[in-house]
């Protein structure tokens, strides 16, 4: 009877780009979520609900408001803060923060 080889490394899987910054607004709480994992912080800035993510060197505060049209909370607006002074740094940030939301 032969052996069967054993099964060598297959396909590494797909790994979905970096989104662009640009793409942030008008994400809903859910998206926010599945695309950047728990926020570290949330707080209430009437009318907006902020959400904070952070890597050791930059951070993304994504504000949330109430979408009439839809009922949903969706991201009006941004900003980075720390060491994402471009725009080159920005998106950097943003990959560091969609790659830690799996640790």
């Amino acid at each position: 009877m032969i052996a069967p080889k054993p099964a060598g490394p297959g396909p590494a899987p797909a790994v979905a780009p970096t989104p662009q910054a640009k793409e942030l607004i008008g994400l809903d709480q859910m998206g926010a979520t599945r695309l950047l994992g728990a926020a570290a912080e949330r707080t209430e800035e009437p009318p907006a609900t902020v959400w904070r993510y952070k890597t050791a060197t930059c951070e993304l505060d994504l504000y949330f408001y109430l979408d009439l049209r839809s009922g949903r909370m969706r991201t009006l607006h941004y900003t980075f803060k720390g060491d994402a002074t471009d725009s080159a740094r920005r998106q950097n940030c943003l990959g560091e923060l969609v790659a830690a939301r799996g640790s």
